[in-house]
């Protein structure tokens, strides 16, 4: 269910215990072949298809559709809030649903730079909302250990208008995808331990921007990339998802 297609009835009607999903993304580049709100679009496949896994039962916030992308800043195209802006757009956003009297929410990011602010968030929560029990993740790290099969290329391939990025969009949006300037591309770090991907992540940290591991705003592969894979982690994603709530608001 979708929050904005109700009417306030409906969602006034709606049990307590329905988990409340909050996507977050981003605007931004993503290299020559994809288009900048890509990480929405995906947000909003994997929203569709972990409700549909789940029986329609669960209520789809809208997209906070701008993220922290200040890495990114480099490529024309990019949009991005402070961390204090996120997180106030985000902290705000689930404050109303608190105060409407939901207890369960699921703040699931589909934008890398997220990651930091959702994590102070939920930390922050039990303080704030001590009635709520709110939940984070990425989607790919949900699912990582059951998309790693699925990954062709040879490191990186797996990162930013990647192999997984540009399957999902081939599969979500055909029409929006110019295969014929997707690029390979991203330098591997000289340090081991901090060469991470999207399924892997690191040990360490560096401070850097996104021009410093790419030319053309990719990391990975998306040579690699075809619709029937897109379909496939669009799948996988959802049940890792399904199995996270089931488990963790297990009646």
């Amino acid at each position: 269910m979708n929050w904005h297609e109700l009417r306030s009835p409906e969602i006034g009607a709606l049990p307590r215990e329905t988990i409340v999903v909050l996507p977050t993304a981003a605007v931004e580049q993503h290299g020559p072949h994809l288009p900048t709100g890509t990480d929405t679009l995906i947000a909003q496949g994997i929203c569709r298809k972990l409700d549909e896994a789940c029986a329609g039962r669960l209520l789809i916030l809208p997209v906070q559709q701008i993220g922290i992308s200040e890495h990114h800043m480099k490529f024309p195209g990019t949009l991005s809030l402070t961390h204090e802006s996120f997180k106030t757009a985000v902290t705000d956003t689930i404050d109303c649903v608190a105060r409407q009297g939901f207890r369960r929410v699921l703040l699931l990011n589909s934008h890398g730079g997220n990651q930091s602010v959702n994590g102070v968030i939920v930390e922050k929560a039990p303080s704030k909302w001590p009635e709520l029990d709110l939940l984070s993740t990425s989607w790919w790290r949900v699912a990582a250990e059951d998309l790693k099969p699925l990954v062709e290329g040879a490191y990186p391939a797996v990162g930013h208008a990647c192999e997984f990025e540009t399957s999902v969009m081939l599969a979500l949006h055909p029409n929006l995808v110019n295969m014929k300037a997707a690029v390979d591309d991203g330098l591997v770090h000289h340090a081991p331990e901090l060469r991470g991907d999207l399924l892997t992540g690191t040990v360490a940290s560096a401070a850097t921007t996104f021009d410093r591991l790419t030319g053309h705003g990719v990391f990975g592969r998306p040579s690699k990339a075809s619709a029937e894979k897109g379909e496939r982690i669009l799948q996988v994603a959802a049940q890792a998802m399904k199995r996270l709530l089931e488990s963790y608001w297990r009646k």
